[in-house]
């Protein structure tokens, strides 16, 4: 995915997608999409060892789902940046509508819920998010997340300016496979408390995707 960018600037980028850390719906295995739950009680113990290895970024920006349990998340990962972050509904996970905490053991036998798992472009979820709202808000998200980067320039492998967007499991997959094409959308595994770096680099007027590591 090209995205373009008329202002001048950095010509190398990272994006820090960061999933929150894991809830009690996470671990019972139910769908967890709007609704609004926290980090079990043991969230700091858990995010610990990525608080540890993000510590060294410099963040140029930060993003966050308004979500708690990802603004949970930022303030334990990052307390002293925390209240800078920019709340994004944008960056929410699906609508599951009806099927919101439910697993998919209930769910398995259910024909419309077969259809959606086949074919999730094609079939939404009773109450819930069709497929092409969910990408549109993301792709509206990353679009505007580069075109306002700061246009200050960094050299040097340690100064490239990171973007630090805290969001959710299907947000990360989606937002990966459109900036790395060669990558499906369940291409990218990411578990609770875990971060995916994907650098960019300008050519021209677009931002162009390079690599994508861990932090």
């Amino acid at each position: 995915m090209e995205l373009n960018c008329e202002q001048h600037g950095t010509e190398i980028r990272d994006i820090v997608f960061i999933r929150h850390g894991t809830t009690s719906w996470n671990v019972e295995k139910r769908y967890l999409g709007h609704t609004d739950i926290g980090l079990l009680p043991d969230a700091e113990r858990e995010l610990a060892p990525l608080r540890e290895s993000i510590s060294p970024i410099r963040w140029d920006t930060l993003y966050s789902s308004d979500l708690l349990r990802c603004r949970q998340t930022l303030e334990r990962i990052a307390p002293m940046q925390a209240g800078q972050a920019q709340l994004d509904p944008r960056l929410r996970e699906i609508d599951f509508g009806q099927w919101d905490g439910l697993t998919y053991d209930q769910l398995k036998d259910n024909p419309h819920y077969r259809d959606w798992i086949d074919a999730p472009q094609d079939v939404t979820p009773p109450g819930g998010e069709p497929w092409q709202a969910f990408t549109a808000r993301i792709d509206s998200f990353l679009t505007d997340c580069l075109l306002s980067a700061s246009p200050e320039v960094y050299s040097g492998e340690n100064m490239v300016p990171a973007i630090a967007v805290v969001t959710h499991g299907g947000v990360i997959r989606y937002a990966v496979s459109r900036l790395i094409p060669e990558l499906g959308f369940w291409d990218t595994q990411v578990i609770p408390g875990q971060a995916i770096k994907v650098r960019l680099e300008k050519s021209k007027n677009s931002w162009v995707s390079s690599r994508v590591s861990f932090p």
